[in-house]
């Protein structure tokens, strides 16, 4: 994929964040997904000092608060949070959502560029991120920076969306004649511009009745948005190409969250292969 495409499709998600993060917060639960407790139970909490987790992608924090709001999983040991995000916008709504936790801090930063600091956490977290990052070397880069963060017998989790696997999300992609610098030649098998909303029997009604409305709009005059999003499909063989030589030990790796428990696939590696579940 060459640059010219890459920052294209970086655009679209930055404007997406910019205008829609907080209808993208409300949609996001403080409970989290259902796939984090097995990640939470198998990471390594060493004796005597707190675990230190570095969310990469964190969006709006919910992961930070699934960890303050499930003690239990942690066997009630303190734990450290760092997460970066390069919505500002989404980091405003994390910031809000944890203030007064003095042991949950947030950056605004490109966690494909940003310093990391080698070997320094016990668990480092890329939820939802993947399927945002535009070509394989981009995503392969982003794994090996988030794999040298991990710290010995530390783990790394990471999940990829299946969304191409749901035949509901066939209504949401978009042809790529709208996306503006997109040369789709240099697309990849997996890339989809998707619409952001529901892909169900109702949210094909809506649709339809929110295409009405913009051309009602567009015949006085106002410019209509498309709120849209690039996501990236990772399949297993992909997957296995992603973390081939990371230096990490494969602990893990299932299907879990949304309809039917199968919308994220989950891989989970321990540096030098030392994880454990806590206990």
């Amino acid at each position: 994929m060459d640059a010219t495409t890459q920052a294209a499709l970086r655009r679209i998600n930055r404007e997406f964040y910019s205008r829609h993060a907080a209808d993208f917060d409300r949609t996001r639960h403080p409970g989290g997904w259902p796939g984090w407790r097995s990640v939470v139970e198998t990471a390594v909490s060493p004796t005597g000092r707190p675990l230190h987790v570095l969310d990469l992608g964190c969006g709006n924090g919910r992961f930070a608060l699934f960890l303050e709001n499930n003690p239990e999983l942690l066997n009630h040991r303190p734990f450290t949070y760092h997460g970066i995000d390069l919505s500002s916008e989404l980091i405003d709504h994390a910031r809000a959502a944890t203030a007064g936790v003095d042991h949950i801090r947030f950056q605004v930063d490109d966690i494909e560029n940003c310093t990391l600091a080698e070997a320094t956490h016990d668990l480092v977290t890329l939820f939802g991120v993947l399927h945002h990052l535009p070509g394989f070397k981009s995503r392969r880069r982003t794994l090996e920076r988030a794999a040298s963060a991990v710290a010995p017998g530390g783990l790394l989790a990471l999940t990829c969306w299946q969304f191409a696997d749901d035949p509901r999300f066939e209504d949401r992609r978009l042809d790529w004649c709208s996306a503006a610098g997109v040369d789709p030649a240099e697309l990849e098998p997996g890339d989809h511009l998707l619409r952001w909303g529901q892909a169900d029997t109702e949210g094909r009604r809506q649709s339809r009745r929110r295409s009405s409305r913009r051309l009602r709009r567009q015949r006085v005059g106002r410019p209509a948005h498309q709120a849209r999003r690039y996501c990236h499909h990772t399949n297993e063989p992909e997957l296995d190409r992603l973390v081939c030589g990371l230096q990490l030990a494969e602990v893990a790796r299932y299907r879990s969250d949304g309809r039917g428990g199968r919308q994220n696939l989950y891989w989970l590696g321990a540096h030098n292969g030392a994880a454990a579940t806590l206990s």
